[in-house]
């Protein structure tokens, strides 16, 4: 996210927002909106989402006054509702931000619970079981992503926090029609889910063109609109999530609910190509490797010289 303008900015013009139909994230935070000076008082949004509801929802917060962070943060919850093969609520994520010309990031991924062992997912010959880490409630980490929504809003949203749940909770109320592709998603992991998670119980329904309801989504949204992180992390919702763990034999306590934190971090900054580079440092992999391959890039750039784009020497 970039926010290299004022945000206290009186009026915002708005095109309507591009999306893309293909692509997963592994972040919560998926939408990256670029506030960009055309003229006094007058401003264009980009908007990059994986569906066209993260960007309308982007849209409409950018429309009714918001920032670069609050209408990021109303593209996520967004997402938690029309986009479960990677927008959450249980899960977790980066945040990499260029706010009043100082750039900040912040680590709000899921930690591993308490209880959580290094040969946790070996059986008794020491090899892995399969699936026993990507499926059912022992495969699960403490979330952070609502906290990590909280602390981006907290430091630098600029309309009220309740306002940010707004489209979030019309798609979970009202329904979102099903794209082709989440169709076919959940045709994809029915088959894998099946006796081990509840999985058909809430998207067995989502066949394409038809609206898809989720009541006891908008129910928590609900409850983290009123109370925050207090819900999600130490009332009800904790309650729900504590109770269902041990339900279904997984890790997750009340206690590890409570004690999650989310992590402000130094962001990696680079010089390349004279351009000055922001990105993600550790525990995430992707800033390492993307100032690794341009500085790999820029080392034989040599090589390069008088071959043309893309051609099979390229």
């Amino acid at each position: 996210m970039t926010h290299p303008t004022d945000s206290r900015a009186t009026r915002r013009d708005v095109p309507r927002a591009a999306y893309a139909t293909r692509g997963i994230c592994l972040v919560a935070l998926l939408a990256i909106v670029a506030l960009l000076p055309v003229r006094a008082h007058a401003f264009a949004g980009a908007v990059a989402a994986p569906d066209r509801y993260g960007a309308e929802a982007a849209e409409e917060i950018l429309k009714a006054g918001g920032n670069a962070v609050d209408a990021a943060v109303a593209t996520a919850l967004a997402l938690a509702v029309t986009y479960p093969e990677a927008g959450n609520l249980g899960g977790g994520g980066f945040a990499t931000v260029l706010f009043g010309g100082k750039a900040y990031f912040l680590d709000y991924r899921e930690v591993a619970p308490k209880a959580a062992r290094a040969d946790m997912y070996l059986d008794a010959h020491g090899d892995v079981v399969a699936g026993a880490s990507t499926i059912g409630a022992r495969a699960a980490g403490v979330p952070g992503t609502v906290m990590g929504l909280w602390e981006l809003h907290h430091r630098f949203g600029k309309l009220p926090w309740r306002r940010l749940f707004a489209p979030a909770l019309r798609y979970a109320q009202q329904g979102f029609v099903v794209s082709r592709q989440l169709e076919s998603r959940r045709a994809e992991y029915a088959a894998a889910f099946a006796g081990r998670t509840n999985f058909a119980a809430y998207f067995g329904t989502a066949v394409h063109d038809v609206p898809l309801r989720q009541p006891e989504l908008a129910a928590t949204l609900l409850r983290i609109q009123r109370e925050g992180p207090a819900d999600f992390y130490r009332g009800r919702t904790a309650h729900l999530i504590a109770a269902e763990m041990q339900r279904d034999h997984g890790l997750i306590s009340a206690a590890d609910l409570a004690g999650y934190r989310a992590i402000w971090r130094t962001p990696l900054e680079t010089d390349w190509a004279g351009y000055h580079v922001i990105t993600a440092p550790p525990p995430s992999s992707g800033g390492i490797a993307l100032v690794a391959l341009l500085k790999m890039k820029a080392a034989v750039a040599p090589l390069f010289r008088d071959v043309p784009l893309n051609s099979p020497q390229y």
